[in-house]
This record gives C-alpha cells, structure tokens and sequence, in this order.
C-alpha cells in the first residue's frame, strides 16, 4: 500500500479570486453563483494579499473559485506570491483565458508555474454539453496548447476532468485522453461529487462508484494509456478494489485551506481518516485579521459518513468516508470492507 497511502500531507493554500465564470457547468460544486459573488467579491485586494503573506510556510498557493483569470488582479497576484516565495505558484482555470497567447505568456512572466485546465470531453459536443457554454472546449484546447508551449520554462501543467455518465464511456474517454496526453503533464480525473449542481442532476449524471470503477479498470489496463500519468480523485479506495486501476491511480488526496468572511467551522474530532486528525494537531491557525480560515478537513467531515465495518478495512487509516448524498441516494452495499 506503500503507493497508495504516500501523498502530500501538507495543506496548500486556496486562494479564492474568482467572482464569476464565464462557464456554465451542469456539475459546478456551488450552486448558489450570485452568493459566491457577493462572498468572493467582498475580499479585498488588500486582505487576499495579506492571506499570501500570512502562509507563505505552506510553500504552495493556487487561485481558485469561481474562473479566477478573470479577476483583473490575477497577474498581480500571481507576481506578489512569486515575489513572497511560493515555491508553487498556481490556478484552477477552465483554460479559456488562456487561449490569448499574450496572456498566458504574461502570466507564466509574472510567475504562475503551475496550471490545472478543466477539460471535460474530447469534443465539443461533449465538453460544451457539460460546461453548457458554446465554443468553450475550443477555447480551452488552444488554452491549453500556449500554456503547453511554456512548459520549457518550468510550468508544470496538468488537466481536471469530471468523469460522469456523459462521458465515462471508453470511446468518449478514449477521445478525452488523445486530446489532452500531448500537452498535460498529468491527467486528473475527479469524480462527480454529489453537492451543489451535483446533487441537483445526481441521477442524470451521477454513476453508483463501483459500476464507474469497472470501466476505468477496463480503460486504464489499455497498452495506449497503461503507463500514462492518469490519476483518480474522489473515489472511495474500497470501490476500486480488484477492478484493474493501477495503485498508483488511486489514493491522491487534496488538503487544503481557504479564507472567506463566513462563519467558523467547528473542527469534528471525529470526522475525515485518522491519519488527517492526526495532522490537525501538527497545524497551527494562520489569522487574518477579518477573514475566517477554513480547511477543507474539517468542511467534509459534516458531509461525510463512515460506518463501523469501514474500520476494519485496510484503507480505513487514509479513507475519509462516503458522501452523505450518495449513500442517501445508492446505498452501502457496493463499500466492501477491504480485509
């Protein structure tokens, strides 16, 4: 298990700039768009510029929420984390901004050294069907191919997409890898998750895990794609068990930390795996004055559930649980305790 369970324990920093997107996507987590522009908007430049100062020691910040290029401080921001030391400088991005080579250039100038594009299918039809956004896959594939051709100069560039029933086919999937392997250094992908616009079209997008897991055994066992840098997010350890997904698909775990001006959120003891509880103790509190901080641990730990069977099984010390509304929704039967 040694390659499953070793994944960065540190928490990196969110750093939320992004009022709006110019996507429309049928899966986005928030579902509430004029709340996150009213809770995003309301962060001043000075107060996000002093939540970099504050965490420079997580080494790691990315701009996230919302499509945050559209922030008309993003270079800035990208420019101040440079110049305080970040060793990783990045964004979460649906890539189209990108398309403007001047842009993208600029950003890498100014220090962005770390890029995610969001790219959900292999076509148009797929990925703007997803994002509901006409002309919005172009725009990310050339986004794509001029953050690529900065790779030289130390941009590591990887790729997000959120496997559901529109495009977790093996031809569709096989579509989506052809486009994205010649320019992304890895290939994420993040299973829907059932909250926000997820929960909303839950039955029309969501697949049970176990069935979802049968097919990327299948896919990822392919000759063209076994050794590709293909990574699995969001998907319980037990659910992939035996299906032919390599170890070193699955396991990759996100921590992170975010400011933002809503209430605190009450640090479960009990919730998420032993081992992020453990880490807990070994984090100390970053305060900005105004800004509340909050850990995405701790945000999950109400939304996820366990059950006693889950601490018999060999993953038990790294699993965090199973979404709330999916067990609601397809039950425990497929979460087979792994002996």
């Amino acid at each position: 298990m040694t390659g499953i369970t070793a994944f960065e324990v540190r928490e990196r920093l969110h750093v939320d700039i992004g009022s709006c997107c110019n996507n429309n996507c049928l899966f986005c987590m928030e579902e509430d768009r004029a709340g996150r522009t009213s809770r995003v908007g309301d962060v001043t430049p000075g107060e996000i510029l002093a939540v970099l100062e504050a965490n420079v020691f997580r080494e790691e910040v990315v701009f996230v929420s919302g499509e945050p290029t559209l922030n008309p401080r993003f270079l800035e921001y990208v420019s101040r984390a440079r110049e305080l030391g970040y060793r990783s400088v990045g964004v979460i991005s649906n890539g189209r901004r990108f398309s403007y080579r001047p842009f993208a250039r600029a950003a890498a100038r100014q220090g962005l050294n770390h890029a995610i594009v969001s790219i959900h299918g292999g076509s148009p039809a797929v990925h703007d069907g997803l994002t509901r956004t006409p002309g919005s896959f172009a725009q990310a594939l050339e986004g794509l191919r001029n953050l690529a051709s900065l790779r030289g100069g130390g941009l590591r560039l990887h790729t997000s997409s959120v496997i559901n029933r529109r495009n977790a086919t093996p031809a569709r999937l096989r579509e989506l890898v052809e486009v994205l392997r010649p320019h992304a250094d890895q290939l994420v992908f993040n299973v829907l998750q059932p909250f926000g616009r997820g929960l909303s079209h839950l039955d029309r997008l969501m697949m049970p895990y176990r069935e979802l897991a049968t097919v990327l055994g299948t896919f990822l066992a392919a000759a063209e794609v076994r050794n590709l840098p293909i990574f699995l997010v969001d998907i319980p350890y037990c659910t992939t068990e035996g299906v032919g997904i390599p170890d070193r698909a699955r396991g990759f775990v996100e921590r992170y930390v975010h400011y933002d001006r809503g209430k605190t959120t009450a640090r479960a003891a009990e919730g998420g795996s032993p081992l992020r509880r453990e880490l807990r103790a070994t984090e100390g509190a970053v305060p900005v004055q105004g800004l509340v901080e909050k850990h995405r641990d701790d945000q999950e730990a109400s939304r996820k559930v366990r059950r006693p069977d889950c601490d018999g099984c060999a993953y038990s010390r790294v699993c965090d649980g199973v979404w709330r509304s999916y067990v609601e929704r397809f039950g425990w039967e497929e979460f087979v305790p792994v002996p």
